[in-house]
């Protein structure tokens, strides 16, 4: 919600029209290869395991609720719930590296599916069938139009930190340089 980085990108392509930005959606584990061997300048990833080679610049920490569909059987009995009730219900495993803190949550559900990204858990969620953590900012829309809706949000919630990653001891081209700059000072602008 903060969009820092596409604030800083929207900065960097106005005040410097001859830089050619090229974005690319990958993998956690794929960004941070290619950090390393430096074919890609940057990447925003969630922390998960910190690697040696790379620098961290902490954005922002992502906020997950777990969610049931408007067709799921908690979705009109949301208060008759306790967490020990929840491996009642087939859920969704992300396939994906996560925290240990999300690891521990999805330990108390039947995940009986797994996803690669969240679009797929989100699909799997609207179904009906299947519980499933996603960011609380990706899921809003869903939950105000009334096609989902969190469940025992008390208990049922973890943080993840979202960081900027780049190559440890390299140099900032100027590009990059320039990017870091406007993003530190969109960082420390009040929202």
């Amino acid at each position: 919600p903060s969009a820092y980085i596409t604030n800083t990108l929207a900065v960097l392509a106005e005040e410097n029209t001859e830089v050619v930005i090229n974005i690319s959606m990958s993998t956690l584990s794929d960004i941070e290869c290619r950090v390393l061997d430096n074919r890609l300048h940057a990447g925003a990833i969630p922390l998960v395991t910190p690697l040696s080679g790379l620098d961290y610049f902490n954005l922002y920490s992502e906020n997950s609720l777990l969610y049931c569909g408007k067709n799921h059987p908690l979705f009109q009995h949301l208060g008759d719930i306790h967490t020990a009730d929840l491996k009642k219900w087939q859920a969704v495993l992300p396939n994906y590296a996560t925290t240990a803190e999300a690891a521990k949550l999805h330990q108390l559900l039947d995940c009986s599916a797994t996803a690669s990204d969240r679009e797929g858990i989100a699909f799997l969620i609207l179904t009906g069938k299947f519980l499933g953590f996603l960011p609380d900012h990706y899921a809003r829309k869903w939950v105000e139009d009334g096609f989902m809706q969190p469940i025992l949000q008390d208990v049922m919630h973890y943080s993840t930190p979202i960081c900027l990653i780049t190559h440890k001891g390299k140099n900032y081209n100027m590009i990059l340089k320039t990017f870091m700059e406007i993003l530190k000072t969109r960082i420390m602008q009040p929202i």
